[in-house]
């Protein structure tokens, strides 16, 4: 979606939701609530783009509420923006900011800041090599910065062919998508060097592996050729690419992730979709229909099983985190912050 690359589209949605009273912005004196593993899922709000409204939400299992602006309130200053992802490291959570070129080292139990990481040009993910090392992936910059996690500091880049998106380490190497090429590339950790390509359609944004080592990714094409994108199964041995399931120019698949045991799929094809890992065939019906809903983020709760989803409703307003069982019935709804992304449990 154009919208994942921080385009930020103003589509007027039919259907308004009213934010109940539980699911209110939260204020400076909750910022001093301890968040403890297994309580609830972080939300990246993205914000608009040069709005600088980015934040953090946090929703808690116990009873489907949701807290706004986790960092603002624990910091006193706005997050930044476009808020695009969270990774733990080290017993912290990094968080990359966009458009504002850095990463927010905080800590998990109250997102305050630990240190800020400045010096990329469009940062996009983070992806630990080592305890020491980290590959930060970048939409404009034509590199993939290195960050020394000892230090949280840029301490240098790796030249590479156009915009860095998904990273996965798997056998000593790094499998990277790119979102204007059609290529996922491979990368030496140890070198920093990227040594080999596979082909692909355009447009690979996320990137995810299965419980038998394979590697899918996931395409959403080339808007300016109207080139399709596609899923494909990538043997990550051979570098070669086993299974190839072509889209239409008409789709725009994203957000591509899996069950705790690896074996099923999931991803956002403008509904919820969701494919064992032994599928040789796109799914023919969606899991969970979208209907009014303008879906944009997703992630699956190892621990459950159950389908978190995030409705971005008109790009404009507040958005909602949607809680579906594992056999996608809907348990809970709660507000959160302006277009509602990446989901992180924590």
């Amino acid at each position: 979606m154009k919208t994942i690359r921080n385009i930020s589209i103003f589509i007027f949605s039919i259907a308004v939701f009213s934010a109940c009273k539980k699911d209110q912005p939260i204020t400076p004196s909750d910022s001093g609530t301890t968040i403890t593993p297994g309580m609830g899922a972080f939300v990246i709000d993205e914000g608009n783009y040069l709005g600088g409204n980015a934040k953090i939400s946090f929703f808690k299992f116990s009873d489907g509420s949701a807290v706004e602006d986790l960092f603002g309130a624990s910091n006193g200053r706005p997050l930044g923006d476009v808020g695009q992802s969270m990774t733990l490291i080290n017993g912290q959570e990094y968080i990359v900011v966009n458009n504002s070129g850095k990463i927010e080292v905080v800590n998990p139990s109250n997102c305050k800041s630990q240190k800020t990481i400045a010096g990329f040009t469009s940062p996009r993910f983070i992806l630990p090599i080592s305890a020491t090392k980290a590959y930060v992936s970048d939409l404009f910059a034509n590199a993939i910065s290195i960050v020394n996690l000892s230090t949280n500091t840029r301490t240098g880049s790796v030249p590479f062919p156009g915009e860095s998106e998904a990273m996965v380490m798997v056998n000593g190497e790094v499998f990277v998508s790119s979102t204007d090429h059609n290529k996922v590339f491979v990368m030496n950790p140890n070198t920093d060097q990227v040594t080999d390509s596979i082909t692909v359609a355009p447009g690979g944004n996320s990137l995810q592996l299965d419980n038998n080592g394979k590697l899918w990714v996931l395409c959403y094409g080339d808007y300016t050729t109207t080139t399709a994108g596609g899923l494909y199964r990538i043997n990550t041995t051979t570098h070669s690419v086993e299974l190839s399931l072509p889209f239409t120019t008409a789709e725009s698949p994203t957000r591509l992730c899996a069950n705790s045991t690896r074996d099923t799929l999931y991803y956002l094809d403008n509904d919820v979709q969701r494919m064992p890992s032994t599928a040789v065939a796109l799914p023919s019906t969606p899991f969970i229909p979208a209907g009014l809903h303008s879906f944009y983020g997703l992630g699956i709760r190892p621990q459950t099983g159950e389908v978190f989803v995030t409705d971005a409703m008109d790009y404009s307003q507040r958005g909602h985190l949607l809680r579906y069982s594992a056999s996608g019935v809907q348990l809970n709804d709660a507000v959160v912050g302006v277009i509602p992304g990446a989901i992180y449990f924590y």
